[in-house]
């Protein structure tokens, strides 16, 4: 009847309104997928830790990630060599998974620093990989003065973020329109994640398991 049926409605109102007064009027987001192609930009001369770190990090965590991967993107498909050399060369070299002209999907690009980051910053094929690459992704990371790359592609403007203290005044110069956080191990600004120098990117890696992957135990294993 259609008495019985504006019971009926007058009920369902009700419940819907103190559904809504619960929830704030708001329905409650879907979580966000996690990131799970990850890729390291490597040039010549770049700190092997800076990228060996969170990516010894990010491999344990990986073992219980289905579907995580890990890469390297570089210029071309030879050997990279890293920092730490001697009378003979180079000591440490890493192999590229991919090119930067091949433009892998991936959620994640981290970015380290060392003496190579000076070069890669005038590199404008570097440069442009990356301002190409950042809408694409969920999360960009800089290690160390790798934040001078991402400065230079434009992404840091109006941003907070940090960099290697050893190498402050020059990595501000680099960035005028960067708001740099001096006393900050790492600092994140939306989907940027930027950390001190060398190790400190270990503890960026694991900071960003632990609120990322909302896992903090397996955080702390890795």
């Amino acid at each position: 009847s259609t008495k019985f049926q504006m019971q009926l409605l007058h009920t369902l109102a009700v419940v819907l309104t103190g559904a809504l007064a619960v929830s704030g009027g708001k329905t409650k987001p879907a979580p966000k997928p996690i990131p799970l192609k990850w890729g390291v930009l490597a040039f010549p001369r770049y700190v092997g830790l800076d990228a060996y770190g969170p990516l010894e990090l990010l491999n344990i965590v990986a073992f219980s990630t289905p579907n995580m991967t890990l890469s390297i993107v570089a210029e071309t498909m030879d050997y990279v060599p890293a920092s730490i050399s001697n009378s003979a060369g180079p000591l440490t070299w890493v192999k590229p998974t991919y090119t930067i002209d091949q433009d892998p999907e991936l959620d994640v690009l981290l970015i380290p620093g060392g003496p190579g980051s000076r070069v890669a910053y005038n590199n404008t094929r570097i440069i442009d990989y990356v301002k190409r690459t950042y809408p694409k992704l969920k999360y960009i990371v800089s290690v160390c003065t790798g934040a001078q790359v991402l400065a230079k592609a434009g992404i840091l403007n109006g941003k907070r973020a940090t960099t290697n203290k050893f190498a402050w005044a020059e990595m501000v110069a680099s960035g005028p329109g960067v708001n740099w956080v001096p006393c900050a191990r790492w600092v994140v600004d939306g989907n940027i994640w930027t950390s001190s120098g060398v190790a400190a990117g270990i503890d960026m890696a694991h900071a960003f398991t632990k609120t990322v992957y909302k896992n903090e135990t397996l955080a702390d294993r890795a």
